[in-house]
């Protein structure tokens, strides 16, 4: 996994390739940049995401041109059950279609200290199609970049290349320090990760051994650990608010409208579950106190107004929000089958619009870019709304369940009885055409 430091991961890259051990079990951190020749089968736990992984990880075996066997496992994930019930959006069609942001302000500012590290930027000089005499004043005031004879020169005595990151937007990272015998790091985890896997009584994985976070230590950015056997393991809950700053664009959609636009996410860890192992039995459960990360970037959404909801009125208040919320659930599931990207880079989350003091129930429903600044994956939502919500009518059509399942629209536990139904229902009124 991306955790395991660069020591650790060659010893167990060359024991494979050895012989000295038949088996490696991995994230997708294998996918890329190793190629072990000896590899006779593949065991994917899962879908990955996208069908240029799923080709990437299974080429792994196979590649002496000898036979080799690759192995889908797919889990209740509302993706992998879609994609075992249309095995021709696997088999039938070339890899998908990346959607990236090249104007993320966050990703343009790391790569323009690195230009100016290269060269000096000049006056009047653009990169790409930007602009760069606003950029330049802002790294000025940063103290990395000084203006001298007409152009921008590189002052810092950091290299610029070794804070940006090839995975993640940011470059913060959290170590992971092991206090069981001598204190010694046993990992690194990027910063997003860490607030929900490394809080204080978590339990984390490495080396297939279980640790429990006994001290989390956020301005330090370390995050301290002590080995435990357990049977359970444990999933944060958070709490998330969404606020419109920019509305770009809208469209009707039956007495609903989707729209596309820049937002701010407040977003803050406020518990954990305790998830039994094999049974996934909610076994406890605990408080915490994390600070709230706030980030701006870019989201689809679709806002249902009171006349909405007013067609719909066998469903009580608390049924139409679950309905909502599965409703949420399943359009992420085939959003991420879209974008050709994994569910967790799109936050979802609901909101009440009382703007003008309305008393009225009217929820926003967000699929969010969960990276700040975007990465271009809202805009291609909101293009493609109809084929969005086909899709999530298919999902939920084809499940089998009564109810609702971890396949559709989430468990009954947690979007009610009639919680299928409702997301059923209103996702046949927003594909009214009307006229």
């Amino acid at each position: 996994r991306g955790g395991y430091l660069p020591r650790e991961r060659r010893e167990i890259e060359r024991m494979l390739r050895s012989g000295d051990i038949r088996a490696v079990v991995a994230t997708n951190a294998l996918e890329l940049g190793i190629d072990i020749g000896s590899l006779d089968a593949v065991v994917m736990a899962g879908y990955p995401g996208t069908v240029a992984s799923l080709w990437q990880r299974a080429g792994r075996a196979g590649r002496r041109q000898t036979s080799s066997l690759a192995v889908l496992v797919a889990s209740s994930a509302p993706l992998d059950q879609y994609i075992v019930e249309h095995p021709e959006y696997f088999f039938g069609q070339s890899p998908e279609q990346a959607f990236i942001n090249p104007d993320n302000a966050e990703i343009l500012v790391n790569h323009l200290k690195c230009a100016a590290f290269e060269l000096p930027v000049r006056d009047g000089e653009k990169f790409g199609p930007h602009e760069t005499a606003v950029l330049c004043e802002f790294l000025s005031e940063l103290g990395l970049v000084h203006h001298s004879a007409g152009a921008w020169h590189y002052t810092s005595d950091t290299y610029p290349a070794d804070a940006v990151s090839l995975r993640a937007v940011t470059s913060d990272n959290f170590i992971v320090i092991d206090n069981t015998n001598e204190p010694r790091v046993i990992a690194e985890v990027s910063f997003p990760m860490a607030l929900t896997a490394l809080h204080e009584k978590a339990i984390s994985l490495h080396e297939a051994r279980q640790f429990q976070v006994e001290r989390f230590d956020y301005d330090a950015r370390k995050a301290y650990v002590r080995q435990v056997e357990c049977d359970y393991f444990t999933d944060a809950i958070d709490y998330t608010q969404v606020k419109v700053l920019e509305e770009f664009d809208l469209r009707p959609l039956a007495d609903a409208s989707a729209h596309h636009g820049e937002v701010r996410v407040n977003r803050q860890v406020v518990g954990f579950k305790k998830v039994k192992l094999y049974t996934m039995e909610n076994i406890g459960s605990g408080q915490l106190s994390m600070p709230e990360q706030e980030m701006h970037t870019t989201s689809f959404w679709l806002h249902f107004p009171a006349p909405f909801l007013e067609r719909f009125p066998d469903l009580s208040p608390t049924e139409r929000q679950n309905g909502l919320s599965g409703l949420g659930t399943a359009l992420r599931t085939i959003a991420a089958l879209l974008l050709m990207c994994d569910p967790r880079d799109l936050g979802v989350a609901m909101t009440e619009d009382l703007a003008a003091g309305l008393p009225a129930f009217e929820p926003n429903l967000y699929l969010f870019d969960a990276y700040p600044g975007g990465i271009g994956q809202s805009a291609p939502l909101f293009a493609g709304v109809e084929r969005l919500l086909a899709g999530a009518a298919d999902l939920i059509a084809a499940c089998p369940c009564d109810s609702g399942c971890p396949s559709c629209v989430g468990p009954v536990g947690e979007i009610g009885e009639r919680g299928k139904e409702a997301a059923g229902r209103f996702l046949a009124a927003l594909q009214v055409k009307e006229g």
